[in-house]
């Protein structure tokens, strides 16, 4: 597959030949022109094309088939969840560019699969990519004054004084505790069966990424600690052991702003680049005690670092904020 050819098939597809939010971006290559969007989609998902042959095929098909239903928000969503898997897993693509790459593997009797299992000389990467829906949080966090971004028994007695009536932003960390729950059950069978197997949930947020980082880190309910929220039928915190780390991106404001034909902010000069390393915005990583340690390679292939004050208090978990 080459570029001209997936360009042809972009054409017969229902990005184009029915309503689609990214007709009118697709639309340019009609007239022989890539708009900077697709320009950069095409890109990445040919640079993936290198290590997965019929993946850019498979992501327009995936991206194609959410259309036709003018307007209909919960479509936007869903294609930036696709967004996101194609910025993560083109920039492994490059990083890893003389290992094995397999796409959605499974293993044993698990019918469940990661986005992709990568083999190295030393070791076997599977890795799982998850984005939140955030367009209804985005609009709470605009319109109210306070914000408590992990539970915490201060946001639990707040609201309560206030008989349930505090006009507060509450935590997004179920969608967190879900993205844990599902790649925890996609990497089980590969632990059991491969040695030196190595699990990373990829979450790719937008810009306030202190909120996932308090729904893992904080000390008070965080998704990684022994105070964690998310109990078995035992009250017994979920350890998610075959989840070794989590590694986050603040990345999902920057397709919305390419979409709207807006400057695009944070150093990104296309909107499926993944950044220099060591520049901001900084990606962050959260170790799981319960898992095993990533070899530093691995971390240095994803560029991410240790939630700290150095890298701004926007990567600290956070317990109250007044806007």
């Amino acid at each position: 597959m080459n570029r001209d050819s997936l360009i042809s098939y972009i054409l017969k597809s229902n990005i184009i030949n029915k309503w689609h939010w990214y007709q009118y971006h697709f639309n340019f290559l009609k007239k022989g022109y890539e708009h900077p969007f697709v320009e950069s989609l095409i890109d990445a998902c040919l640079i993936v094309e290198k290590k997965i042959p019929g993946y850019s095929e498979k992501m327009i098909d995936r991206i194609s088939s959410i259309n036709s239903k003018e307007h209909y928000l919960p479509h936007y969503d869903q294609l930036l969840q696709i967004l996101a898997e194609i910025l993560v897993i083109s920039h492994l693509s490059e990083e890893f560019f003389d290992s094995d790459f397999k796409d959605e593997p499974t293993i044993g009797n698990s019918k469940k699969n990661p986005e992709v299992t990568i083999t190295t000389n030393t070791y076997i990467l599977g890795v799982e990519v998850k984005a939140p829906k955030l367009r209804e949080h985005q609009e709470q966090r605009s319109s109210k004054k306070i914000q408590i971004p992990g539970r915490t028994h201060f946001s639990e007695e707040l609201i309560k004084n206030a008989g349930g009536k505090v006009s507060v932003t509450l935590p997004r960390d179920n969608p967190i505790k879900d993205f844990l729950i599902s790649s925890n059950e996609k990497f089980e069978e590969f632990k059991k069966e491969l040695d030196n197997f190595y699990g990373v949930l990829v979450i790719v947020w937008d810009d306030y990424i202190y909120e996932p980082i308090t729904s893992i880190f904080s000390e008070h309910s965080g998704l990684f600690t022994k105070n964690s929220f998310a109990k078995d039928k035992e009250g017994n915190s979920l350890l998610f052991k075959n989840v070794d780390a989590v590694v986050i991106i603040r990345h999902l404001h920057i397709f919305v702003e390419s979409l709207a034909e807006r400057p695009l902010i944070d150093g990104k000069l296309t909107p499926m680049d993944y950044g220099k390393p060591n520049t901001f915005p900084f990606k962050a990583l959260i170790q799981n005690p319960n898992g095993e340690m990533l070899l530093p390679e691995i971390i240095k292939v994803f560029d991410a670092m240790e939630p700290s004050h150095k890298l701004g208090a926007e990567y600290m978990p956070q317990e109250y904020i007044v806007w």
